[in-house]
């Protein structure tokens, strides 16, 4: 009995933790793309998530570190799932055809890089420090991503003549690459839906045969 009371009291601890910690990463986020990283401090972080600083350093300890955790919290969302394992991709990746399949995930990932374009322009300033090394470990693991999706895509529907897997990933890293989306959605205006149905058509054109 006292075991028990101890894990439920454990549990609820680090429920609260977590909670804590989404809230301060969350009021984070809203003050890294509205006011830049250097210009946010941490008092102001944690006023906005109203908690104490004190609570902000011992969850993260340094401001560096709350912007890691900030990026992760863009790419795997709440659940702190990878992309590959999100309900959406692995829905998409039931369809037996490649081109429905894109689709689906195109619009998946329209989702992620709406909370990733934001943050753009911190990574770009801090291109030469701790910023950088974030987005580029980020950026080596979406390519690997998209390596793999190429080949599962390839398995389902075959590509076009001439067109390799290596030339399939890069594709699929341009064109669904948060700077896509910043650059066609927040600078141009187009709106998600409409960026959605544009990568997944070109997508779809420059990867597959015709019917």
């Amino acid at each position: 009995m006292l075991r028990s009371m101890e894990t439920q009291r454990a549990t609820k601890m680090e429920m609260r933790s977590r909670a804590t910690r989404r809230v301060v990463v969350l009021a984070a986020y809203d003050l890294f793309c509205s006011r830049g990283f250097r210009e946010t401090t941490m008092e102001s972080i944690a006023e906005a998530a109203d908690v104490s600083v004190q609570t902000v350093y011992f969850q993260f300890k340094t401001k560096a570190k709350l912007l890691q955790a900030v990026h992760e919290w863009t790419v795997l969302g709440d659940d702190r799932l990878a992309p590959a394992e999100q309900p959406w991709f692995i829905e998409a990746v039931a369809e037996q055809d490649a081109r429905d399949a894109l689709a689906r995930i195109v619009a998946g990932v329209a989702e992620l890089d709406a909370r990733m374009a934001p943050m753009l322009p911190i990574f770009n300033a801090l291109a030469q420090g701790s910023g950088g090394e974030i987005y580029r470990g980020s950026n080596e693991l979406r390519r690997k991503g998209m390596s793999e999706l190429a080949a599962l895509l390839a398995a389902k529907t075959p590509f076009r003549p001439g067109i390799t897997p290596g030339f399939a990933a890069d594709l699929l890293f341009f064109l669904t690459g948060p700077e896509s989306y910043a650059q066609l959605v927040i600078q141009t205006g187009w709106s998600r839906e409409r960026w959605v149905e544009w990568v997944s058509a070109t997508l779809v054109g420059q990867l597959f045969p015709s019917d």
